[in-house]
């Protein structure tokens, strides 16, 4: 079979996210209600005593709702002091003292998805304070554009002046990229970040068959299966370490649930596509199953390979499918697909 891939060098060559990253974030478990400083704190030190942080995982991300709800008088963003006592340098500090990595968030808009301050106007000083900080990676959503004059609106003109941003401090921090696939960030995204969102946000069902039985999903959240269709049509013409796509945060823990089987593929899709693994679970509540699909060495080895080329789906009949994905020394990892309800054979002839 023939697997042509053109390897590509990264403008935006800060030293990090040369293969996908790898951590926790807030949102899909504790969202805005049970985000505060004990909490991070409490995660962080379950990330070392489960093992997450030796098997790869080195993000600590906190997503919405860490801001106050305006900013200071000279612009600065103000941390929610009744949240974050103690201030974001030292959450940082707590989070680097276990040999794990800073994340925190923001929106390109004048606010985020929850209605506090965003970075729109105010990208030069934010930045500088999450350098200040000791910031390791930041995601910057696309929430709150209403009033953005229409020119500026423009996703890869917004991405790119927080990048900017970003650079001049001189920290090297991961930059992450969502806004849901609009304006085709495969194809520029490469320029401007270390990642980006290929489509809505992902929920705990396997297929939209399945969104229907459980319940109808609103509009902004998505099954699985098509967060794995939509990274599929976005691949890019040129792959390589230091860009890749976004299917979503790992969907362990959200209402809904899925099979064993079911956690054990989506975890397979998510490294042989070269997306982030970003755990969306309690780790403090992990159980051992868990804890043994997320640090599989093999499946850990494939997405984390520096050649950094996402897989292709090379091979497609109804529900059954080969991906391959190549990797550094020469070989390539294949998955064998069943999206079926009954089982059925795959033959692969070497």
């Amino acid at each position: 079979m023939s697997l042509p891939y053109t390897l590509l060098v990264l403008a935006l060559d800060n030293g990090v996210g040369r293969t996908p990253a790898m951590g926790w974030n807030s949102w899909n478990t504790f969202r805005c209600e049970g985000l505060d400083e004990a909490l991070i704190h409490e995660v962080a030190d379950a990330m070392v005593s489960t093992g997450l942080r030796d098997a790869g995982y080195q993000y600590v991300n906190i997503d919405d709702c860490w801001m106050d709800k305006k900013r200071s008088g000279d612009g600065h963003i103000v941390v929610d002091p009744r949240r974050f006592p103690s201030g974001m340098a030292a959450l940082g500090k707590y989070i680097h003292e276990r040999r794990l990595k800073f994340g925190i968030y923001s929106c390109a808009g004048e606010t985020t998805c929850e209605g506090l301050p965003g970075s729109y106007g105010h990208e030069r000083e934010d930045a500088a304070d999450y350098a200040s900080w000791g910031v390791d990676y930041l995601k910057l959503d696309f929430c709150g554009m209403e009033k953005v004059p229409t020119a500026e609106r423009q996703p890869e003109r917004r991405y790119s002046v927080m990048r900017d941003s970003l650079n001049a401090t001189g920290r090297p921090m991961l930059f992450s990229l969502c806004n849901w696939g609009g304006g085709r960030p495969n194809r520029w995204g490469h320029n401007v970040g270390h990642s980006w969102r290929t489509g809505r946000d992902v929920f705990a069902v396997w297929d939209e068959a399945a969104a229907r039985k459980l319940h109808k999903l609103p509009g902004y959240l998505q099954s699985i299966m098509t967060a794995v269709e939509d990274a599929d049509a976005a691949q890019r013409a040129v792959d390589g370490p230091g860009g890749f796509n976004d299917l979503d945060m790992l969907v362990w823990g959200m209402v809904g649930g899925l099979t064993r089987t079911e956690q054990r593929t989506h975890f397979a899709l998510w490294c042989m596509l070269s997306s982030p693994l970003m755990l969306g679970n309690d780790p403090r509540r992990m159980s051992a199953a868990t804890r043994r699909i997320l640090t599989s060495k093999g499946m850990l080895a494939i997405s984390q390979d520096p050649l950094g080329v996402a897989a292709r789906r090379v091979w497609r009949n109804g529900p059954l499918a080969i991906w391959s994905k190549p990797l550094a020394d020469g070989a390539h990892a294949l998955l064998l697909f069943n999206g079926g309800e009954t089982p059925a054979d795959i033959t692969v002839r070497w």
